[in-house]
């Protein structure tokens, strides 16, 4: 598991907390997307925008998200230190929901 990219190593799933936190992610994401796309079906005709314009308007989440999961890793000790590894998640879930408003 010390290779030049150990979090590609399929061995790492046989760790029980790996394993989970994977297919809590996987879920989390769909889950998010999925409502995103929903959610664009539904407030299409109220906005009165086009198809288009609303998967350009989806787009600029992406411009947004991809840089920012670049970034986050770094820094993501720095908090679970203060406040421990319990608190972290949570509080990321709160942030998101505050920012859907």
């Amino acid at each position: 598991m010390s290779g030049r990219r150990p979090v590609r190593d399929p061995r790492l799933f046989v760790l029980r907390g790996f394993r989970a936190g994977a297919i809590a992610s996987m879920s989390q994401f769909l889950a998010v997307v999925g409502f995103l796309f929903v959610d664009l079906q539904f407030l299409r005709p109220i906005h009165g925008c086009s198809p288009l314009k609303d998967a350009l308007a989806f787009l600029s989440l992406a411009t947004v998200a991809l840089p920012d999961s670049q970034l986050t890793p770094p820094g993501s000790p720095r908090p679970t230190r203060r406040v421990g590894h319990r608190a972290v998640p949570p509080a990321g879930r709160l942030f998101l929901a505050a920012g859907m408003f």
